[in-house]
């Protein structure tokens, strides 16, 4: 057999093509890679407060920091993470290096006595291939609602908790609606990569959503300040008013939604705003500071006022 028309067959070379681009994208390590990933960050935990960031959602498995020394000890496991961590006392301060810069860190004690820095690793990964719950291992949940639920509320829940999992920065997360032979609707969650004990700490905790206006919290999530949310196209969504024009090198859509605020809640961002400075710019007149909104005490979104 001839190699020559082998590889001068268009389907060959199309092939070809796909292998390389394919490689390219698993990007396989063939000497392994030091260290562990970090898959997850505690919100106000001692690496959370010094600059660790969760790694985020559509990331690879490859572009995910790897701690690589713990006060001063290499790590090549996990195995070697938890027994070095085992080794720190409360209130200690270390050096904690990954495979992109080296972090002060000062632990805390958890009420088991343990010392824990708010950090859940993983093995490092050896290529971009996504493992999946099937192959990786996790927790895959069923939720109910205690009350009928109208297919909104349902939808709407489900992007709720989408936002939530994005915010810890867990990639391979599937969220989405089933049921079963008698029409009862569930939520199906499935994580990989997680235990059950990490899933109800995720989940279960009441969710914490706050607004700000110059560091001061004008707001809260939940009935007591937030007493109506419109979800209608004439209260919210693009302004028919003023549309969409020319920005710049793009495109700038101006949108509206409307909220009913309490009357405590009111007073407060009357209070934050009273004595801000109005700015003019090109796109029109707003105050000097900007609502910040945060999702269990991350920042999600800030909006011009």
């Amino acid at each position: 057999m001839k190699l020559k028309p082998l590889f001068t067959n268009w389907r060959v070379i199309m092939l070809l093509i796909f292998l390389v681009f394919t490689l390219v994208a698993i990007h396989p390590q063939l000497f392994g890679t030091e260290g562990v990933a970090i898959r997850s960050v505690v919100p106000n935990s001692s690496a959370a407060l010094a600059g660790i960031q969760n790694p985020a959602a559509q990331s690879t498995p490859l572009q995910k920091e790897r701690v690589v020394a713990l006060d001063g000890h290499d790590i090549n496991s996990i195995e070697e993470y938890y027994a070095q961590l085992e080794q720190l006392s409360s209130n200690q301060t270390f050096r904690l290096e990954t495979n992109r810069q080296i972090y002060i860190l000062t632990t805390k004690e958890t009420t088991a006595g343990m010392v824990d820095l708010g950090l859940k690793v993983s093995t490092a990964p050896t290529s971009n291939i996504r493992k999946g719950l099937d192959l990786e291992g996790g927790t895959r949940v069923l939720l109910k609602a205690t009350d009928t639920i109208s297919a909104e509320d349902l939808q709407l829940t489900i992007d709720n908790l989408k936002e939530r999992l994005n915010v810890y920065g867990l990639s391979d997360v599937v969220v989405r609606s089933a049921s079963d032979l008698e029409g009862q609707d569930f939520i199906l969650i499935e994580i990989a990569g997680v235990t059950e004990e990490e899933v109800k700490e995720l989940l279960a905790r009441q969710g914490k959503f706050e607004a700000t206006v110059a560091n001061t919290t004008v707001f809260y999530g939940g009935k007591k300040d937030i007493t109506y949310v419109c979800r209608t196209a004439d209260c919210s969504g693009l302004d028919p008013r003023q549309g969409c024009s020319q920005y710049s090198d793009g495109y700038v859509c101006r949108f509206f939604f409307s909220i009913t605020l309490s009357s405590e809640a009111a007073e407060r961002q009357a209070e934050a705003t009273r004595k801000l400075s109005v700015i003019n710019d090109e796109s029109g007149y707003y105050l000097s500071d900007d609502l910040v909104l945060y999702l269990d005490d991350k920042e999600v979104d800030h909006l011009r006022i």
